[in-house]
């Protein structure tokens, strides 16, 4: 009876999937979905229900590595591996999307594209993205790494990156993990001594980028920050 109970509760979450009623089916239900390609043959809601205690959230299950998701009872290195290559692949679509835009020539081109490459980030991480004259891409490059709260960019490390890739003007973009996409008050410090250093070197910053788990914001296109940029 437990067996075909549990089949029959199987059955109604696939049939809510395939009726395209995926928006309107619950976390744990989503979650339940993938575990029953990892575990066949066992009972997964409350695993999924464990799952999501564990971790607070779809979001936090998801963003969990191999080893944190194998200490939940029930989930083995099978169904682990199966819940971080999801994430995975999910962050290689978005950053597979990128290589098909080769200019950058607004604020929304340049908070899609960093989106795309900072979204799944676990770590606050600085990138420059190294333009021509013409907005074309040349090269973008990682160039610092902090924890999950933090980064320090070294000014000679941007500089490195525009000499070596010969760029007229460049984007800078950072990732704030668990937070908002807000500017903080040493962001804008760095942005503004940043701008200073660029305009020394007739080098354009065209924009800082700051993405959060609410999108991201274009500081050149934000009315509290655009005049640093004029």
């Amino acid at each position: 009876m437990a067996e075909l109970s549990r089949e029959k509760h199987r059955e109604r979450v696939r049939s809510a999937y395939l009726k395209n009623s995926f928006e309107s089916m619950s976390d744990s239900n989503v979650l339940e979905l993938l575990l029953f390609y990892a575990i066949p043959r066992k009972d997964v809601k409350e695993i999924a229900y464990a799952l999501i205690n564990r971790f607070g959230s779809l979001e936090g299950v998801f963003e969990a590595d191999i080893s944190q998701l194998k200490q939940v009872e029930g989930v083995g290195e099978n169904t682990a591996i199966l819940i971080n290559l999801c994430r995975n692949i999910d962050g290689r679509i978005s950053k597979n999307r990128n290589e098909k835009t080769k200019t950058i020539k607004s604020c929304k081109e340049a908070c899609d594209f960093v989106f795309n490459e900072l979204q799944n980030r676990k770590n606050e991480v600085v990138i420059i993205i190294c333009l021509d004259n013409s907005q074309r891409i040349i090269k973008v490059e990682e160039v610092a790494q902090g924890n999950s709260s933090s980064s320090f960019v070294e000014p000679y490390r941007i500089m490195e990156c525009i000499i070596k890739n010969n760029a007229a003007n460049i984007i800078i973009a950072h990732n704030h993990p668990k937070g908002s996409n807000q500017p903080s008050p040493q962001d804008i410090n760095f942005t503004i001594d940043l701008l200073a250093l660029c305009r020394k070197i007739k080098v354009s910053l065209n924009d800082h980028i700051v993405v959060g788990e609410n999108g991201a914001l274009s500081m050149a296109d934000d009315i509290r920050y655009s005049m640093y940029f004029d």
